[in-house]
């Protein structure tokens, strides 16, 4: 099965963590989600212009992204692309950032319906707050709570490579699926349907 068909079999509600590396080819991932959902209905949760190399990968690759029209979360960076909504400091006081992050957001989610929810590179957030483990859990409980809502789908984009082992273990854990990036295939490592588990998808 192909990634994009994969997508059709995901449920409102949702949370999806897609595991990479820094040489992944993840940016098709970015690109095969927009193209489902439809890039009206994608908000895209940008930590510290994470986003920005995807975008670029995608220009030069020749497959077409409507950025202006994308809704962003500016969380951090210096690009101004996209259709901005919410712009947050995340270098400030960890329950200041996270305070009017999470309030910003659920005011998103109550005024628009059927939202994709495409989250590049949390992990990086963790060392701005000296990987304090306190803060690790907090991240990935704000993460969790937003499981179950059924006007909503969303998508961690991790390098696993570079994030706290603490973080990822306790996203794969409340997760509903888990995705690895192997070479250029996919490998479904946890799922609703455990059959699929260990099985691959292709790009």
């Amino acid at each position: 099965m192909k990634f994009g068909e994969y997508l059709e079999t995901l449920r409102p509600g949702e949370s999806v963590l897609v595991e990479h590396t820094s040489i992944s080819p993840y940016p098709v991932l970015f690109y095969e989600i927009g193209k489902n959902s439809g890039w009206d209905n994608i908000l895209v949760i940008d930590i510290i212009d994470s986003a920005l190399p995807v975008l670029r990968w995608l220009k030069f690759a020749g497959l077409d992204v409507p950025e202006k029209s994308i809704a962003r979360i500016k969380a951090g960076g210096t690009s101004e692309w996209g259709r901005i909504v919410i712009d947050v400091d995340p270098h400030k006081d960890p329950g200041i950032f996270m305070s009017k992050f999470l309030s910003n957001l659920l005011s998103y989610y109550r005024a628009n319906k059927n939202v994709t929810t495409i989250i590049m590179n949390p992990e990086r957030i963790i060392p701005l707050q000296d990987n304090r483990p306190s803060f690790v859990l907090y991240l990935a409980n704000a993460a969790a709570g937003f499981l179950g809502n059924p006007h909503r789908k969303t998508f961690y984009f991790v390098n696993y490579e570079l994030a706290h082992k603490g973080y990822l273990a306790l996203l794969e854990e409340a997760f509903t699926r888990v995705l690895r990036i192997e070479d250029s295939s996919v490998r479904i490592l946890k799922s609703l349907n455990l059959d699929e588990e260990g099985t691959t998808l292709q790009l």
